[in-house]
């Protein structure tokens, strides 16, 4: 006749099992007294009473036998230590190679960026931890809206834009000057006045790119006297930027310093009083787990704001 295990715990019941149970059988069987392992865990000694024998109830089976002198592991008991002492180890080894895998993150990329700035950007998102970035090339303006939709991690993006909902780290703050091929007229000024400006026009990127970031800086010169008529700069590629300059001496173009080194037929000049700023900044959703790396960053440097 079959042995009727119908009382018997089986496969299934490990769901009922309660790892806040198991932590209190490994403690009252390290410590060999309810008392001392009810000290060390700070709970009271017969709410601990109470749980182990719930967990024997839950298993099926005597885990301790109660002696005067203490709690001593039954046979099934060493048994069940030896079990949850194993998963115990398979558990911290699987969380420690877990933490040794580098997190991804996706990081929108503005055009324009200069290397410089790039690798301070990677120092505030790893923040000394392992992190493999992937890049995707995407506008100031289409990054607020993936970034508020989780496409992206972190996004490098001009401003000012709609900041409502992300958290913000400038990574550069600089004065935009003028950028003319080596032969320009003007080429001979080390520094130029907005009248210099006078009659020149602007190669200039499509404004919907970074809408707040365009009218901001056309309404300053606008307010210097000088309202270029605006050549779009539709390409990225520089090889196209240089040309449009190389070919004409009624055009300039407006960039920082960092952005413009690196061609030996263009030239930058400083331009004023009171140029223009590019103010490119490190952003992340408010509230996600990214956007804690540029709250410690700005908080850590005084010179980051966040928002």
């Amino acid at each position: 006749m079959a042995a009727d295990h119908r009382g018997a715990p089986g496969a299934d019941d490990l769901a009922n099992l309660e790892w806040r149970r198991l932590r209190y059988f490994v403690a009252v069987a390290e410590a060999g007294t309810v008392t001392e392992a009810a000290r060390r865990l700070h709970i009271a000694q017969p709410s601990l009473s109470q749980q182990i024998r719930l967990l024997e109830r839950s298993l099926g089976t005597p885990l301790f036998q109660r002696l005067p002198r203490g709690m001593e592991l039954t046979e099934q008991g060493r048994l069940v230590l030896g079990g949850v002492n194993r998963a115990l180890g398979e558990l911290r080894s699987s969380i420690a190679a877990a933490r040794a895998v580098a997190l991804t993150a996706t990081v929108g990329l503005c055009r324009g960026v200069p290397q410089s700035v790039l690798a301070r950007a990677e120092q505030v998102m790893t923040h000394g931890q392992r992190l493999r970035i992937g890049y995707e090339q995407a506008d100031s303006q289409s990054q607020v809206r993936l970034l508020r939709a989780g496409a992206l991690a972190f996004g490098i993006l001009r401003t000012p834009v709609d900041d409502s909902g992300l958290t913000l780290c400038t990574v550069n703050d600089e004065p935009l000057g003028v950028v003319l091929h080596r032969r320009h007229p003007l080429a001979v000024r080390p520094e130029l006045t907005w009248p210099e400006l006078s009659g020149q026009r602007l190669l200039w990127f499509p404004a919907e790119r970074a809408p707040g970031y365009a009218a901001t800086v056309l309404e300053c010169l606008q307010n210097h006297g000088w309202t270029p008529e605006t050549l779009p700069e539709e390409h990225s590629s520089h090889t196209l930027f240089r040309h449009h300059l190389m070919g004409h001496d009624d055009l300039v173009a407006l960039r920082t310093r960092s952005a413009s080194s690196g061609d030996p037929d263009l030239l930058w000049r400083p331009v004023g009083p009171e140029p223009p700023r590019e103010r490119l900044v490190l952003a992340a959703a408010a509230h996600s787990a990214w956007a804690g790396r540029l709250t410690a960053v700005t908080t850590d440097d005084p010179a980051g704001s966040s928002t």
